[in-house]
Order: structure tokens, then sequence, then C-alpha cells
């Protein structure tokens, strides 16, 4: 089962958030929290908002259990884009963009499926045994 909370007009570039967002899919939703609380970024406060809101979405609408939810999907996309600027040297004006972005946090019920790693016998380096080289005079 899917489980979806948003927020927009979040006032921190998608660029920004979504460096956030990468480091806690796939995660339980509680370590996916812990790791936000230690995570030195500005963007980790309205993630970390969103996950709450998408936990008690889970828990209070749908009844299921928090330690058993994950983080599917989490990612932010570009909002509003407010245009300013300030002056330059010799009275020119000098514009930039104030750009917002809009989260979205699923989370899933199950654990998700990680493809397991693949080992080649060919690839793996030869092991030979050594034998003692030792100089006798």
């Amino acid at each position: 089962m899917l489980i979806t909370a948003r927020a927009t007009h979040i006032s921190h570039s998608p660029r920004k958030v979504n460096l956030v967002t990468k480091s806690i899919v796939g995660l339980p939703a509680a370590k996916a929290l812990e790791k936000l609380g230690f995570t030195i970024k500005r963007a980790s406060a309205p993630v970390a908002k969103v996950l709450r809101q998408a936990i008690a979405n889970a828990t209070n609408n749908l009844k299921l259990d928090a330690n058993s939810l994950f983080v599917d999907t989490a990612f932010a996309t570009k909002g509003r884009t407010i245009k300013r600027g300030h002056f330059g040297g010799h009275m020119r004006y000098k514009p930039y963009e104030k750009i917002a972005s809009h989260l979205t946090i699923n989370l899933r019920s199950v654990a998700p499926k990680v493809p397991a790693l693949k080992t080649n016998a060919t690839n793996l380096p030869n092991k030979t045994n050594k034998t003692n080289t030792k100089k006798t005079k």
C-alpha cells in the first residue's frame, strides 16, 4: 500500500531538496527521521516535517504500524519562481530568481525489494599459494 504526503511552495530550490531526499529513499521511516535529524542541511527540516506527516497519515487513516513503513520515493519538483534583483556597480541591475519547490514523499507498508548483488567467479582475483622465497646464502 502506498501512502503519500506533499508540501508545496517550500522556500528551498528543488536541487537542494533533492540532495536530502535521495539520502532517505529505501530506508525505514524511523531510520529516515533519525538520519534527517543529523543532516546538516537547511532543507532537512521541511523534508522531516513531510515525512512525519506521511507517517501520521498511515497510522491514523489506514491503521498501519509505523515500524513497518519504508520510504518508497521522495522527490522535489520546481514550484513558483519569484524574480528579484539588486543594484550592482554603476547602478546596473543584477537579477536573480528565488525558486520554490514542491515536495512529495511516498511510503510503502512493506520492505522494498533490493536486487541481490551478483558475484561472478571469473571476475574474482586468482588466489595462488605463495611459497617461501627467502634467499639463502
